[in-house]
This record gives C-alpha cells, sequence and structure tokens, in this order.
C-alpha cells in the first residue's frame, strides 16, 4: 500500500505557507505555535527535508516546498469543491445565471419558488455565459452560445434577437424617425468589439437601404454585459443595442422605447444545462419540467 504524507500536516502547511509565520497560522487555525510546528515537523520529517527557511522577520519556503504547495492548494480545493457538491441538501439547486439574463430570468425563479417552496433555488449571477461543471460547484446553469456544448443535458430557452432601445425622454429633442438619425446619439455598446451594433446597422442597410453613412459604431461606451448597457440605456445616456427578451418587460411599462422594427437574429441562443452525470437527480429534473414550460410566458 502507498503511504500518504500526513493530510492534517499538509493543510497546516499550506496555512503556513500562505501566512508565512507560524503564529499567524496558528491563529487562523485556533492551534498553538507549538502544536502548528510540530506539524510541519512532522511532515519534513517524512519529506527528509525542509520545507521552510527559518529568519528572524518570518518564514520563506525552500525550493521544495514551492514545489509542493501548489499541488496541496489544487488538491485541497478539489476535495473541497467535491465535497461542497456531495454535502449539497438536496433541497438546493445552485444555479449560475449570466448578469444580463437575470431581469429574465428572476420573475421566473420567484414564481417557481412559490410553487415548489421546498426547493431553494441559489443563484450565482457572473459576467460569463458559459459554464465548467466539472471546476465549478453549480448543478445547472444558464448560458449563451451557438451551441450548448457536449456532456449536458438541455432546454434550449430563446434565440438572441437584437434591437436598438432607449429612454422615452431621450428622444424629445433628438428623435428616431430613421437609422440615420443614430448619427446624432450616443451608441452604447454591450460588448467591447461593438459588434452587436456592427451587426445590427449592417442588417438594417440590407432591409431598408438605411443611410447609416454618418453612424460611427466604433464611438460610445463599451460595457461588459448587456444588461449594464441596457441599464444605462434606461438612465437616458444614449442608445442600446438589447435582445427583445431581456427588454419585453421594460417596453412594456414605457420606461424603454423600441424606434426601429428592424431586428437582428444572430444565431445564438440562451440554454438550461446541467451535467449528463447528475441527470437522475429529482430537483434537476423538477426544475427542468418547470422551466421548459414557462420560459416563454
Amino acid at each position: 500500500m502507498r503511504r500518504l504524507p500526513p493530510l492534517n500536516a499538509l493543510q497546516i502547511f499550506e496555512t503556513v505557507a500562505r501566512h508565512r509565520s507560524f503564529t499567524r497560522a496558528a491563529d487562523h487555525l485556533c492551534l498553538t505555535q507549538g502544536a502548528v510546528s510540530r506539524q510541519i515537523i512532522a511532515l519534513e520529517d517524512y519529506y527528509k527535508f525542509p520545507l521552510f527557511k527559518r529568519h528572524a522577520k518570518g518564514l520563506t519556503l525552500t525550493a521544495e516546498g514551492e514545489l509542493l504547495l501548489p499541488a496541496v492548494k489544487e488538491s485541497f480545493a478539489r476535495i473541497e469543491e467535491i465535497s461542497l457538491r456531495l454535502t449539497r441538501q438536496r433541497t438546493d439547486l445552485a444555479l449560475k445565471v449570466p448578469t444580463c439574463v437575470m431581469r429574465w430570468m428572476l420573475p421566473k425563479v420567484m414564481r417557481f419558488q412559490s410553487e415548489y417552496p421546498d426547493l431553494h433555488v441559489q443563484i450565482t449571477t457572473t459576467w460569463q455565459h458559459d459554464v465548467d461543471f466539472q471546476l465549478e460547484p453549480f448543478d445547472a446553469a444558464i448560458i449563451y452560445g451557438s451551441s450548448p456544448g457536449v456532456d449536458v443535458q438541455t432546454v434550449p430557452l430563446f434565440e438572441e434577437r437584437l434591437t436598438p432601445v432607449c429612454a422615452p425622454d431621450l428622444l424629445k429633442d433628438k428623435p428616431l424617425a430613421q437609422v440615420a438619425d443614430l448619427a446624432r446619439h450616443t451608441l452604447l455598446h454591450p460588448t467591447r468589439d461593438h459588434r452587436d451594433w456592427k451587426m445590427w446597422l449592417a442588417k438594417a442597410t440590407e432591409l431598408d437601404a438605411a443611410n447609416t453613412q454618418g453612424i460611427d459604431a466604433e464611438h460610445g461606451p463599451s460595457f461588459d454585459t448587456l444588461d449594464m448597457a441596457t441599464n444605462a440605456a434606461l438612465q437616458g445616456f444614449g442608445v442600446a443595442i438589447s435582445d427583445l427578451a431581456l427588454i419585453d418587460e421594460d417596453v412594456a411599462a414605457k420606461r424603454l422605447v423600441r424606434p426601429f422594427e428592424t431586428v437582428l437574429k444572430t444565431g445564438w441562443r440562451y440554454y438550461f444545462v446541467y451535467p449528463d452525470s447528475v441527470a437522475h437527480q429529482q430537483k434537476l429534473n423538477l426544475f427542468r419540467d418547470w422551466i421548459a414550460a414557462h420560459w416563454d410566458e
């Protein structure tokens, strides 16, 4: 049988390496300095070489210690992540959601919670549009892309359909009677490469022979997410390019207006996904069936 180093000592080694001090590590671990020191000595006896260089002003790692530390960190992080998955309550569903779809997702989650109060949905928002179930502690996710990926169960949600939106008051002094009038407005971009506005303007030109020569899609502030650009439009800072499904409620409430009928279908869409490996879990099947039935409401 292969003999492993003492795991408790490895955990203390990682803490000492992080704090570069026996005293601070002991305070963090609620142990005595002597207990911490004895664990490190035991680990060094196991490896037959020192892991730390002792100095008057603190500790530094030896070359061997520097080599060991990343493996210890990675191993404990992996154990923690797997343990979280294994011990999470069956009544909790951890869901990763891009911030840009929260205005669409939140009412649905609240409705689901009212119908199934015993299943607690824990939402983590992120600017990312993908998920790695091998590395991230989520049961399911809303993702955005040209395909849902592999090794996942999928519920296709809505297709991306882009169109300009702005606050009604923005049009009082500068109406948007035709596409060319955008030249007098600030364009708000949900991506740093400004591709959404560029694609929409190309579509408008193709459909309506719109005059877009005076519109510079390279100008205007860029945001990390579509939601941030839309919020800027709500506050009257300019005209954003946004997704129809994500601004329906604001348009219905007249917080936003759609000055043009042209809609760009990008071919990308949003998906509800979860790993094949947990497809048997009742909580996931329950939420999957519910979101499949109510995503367009």
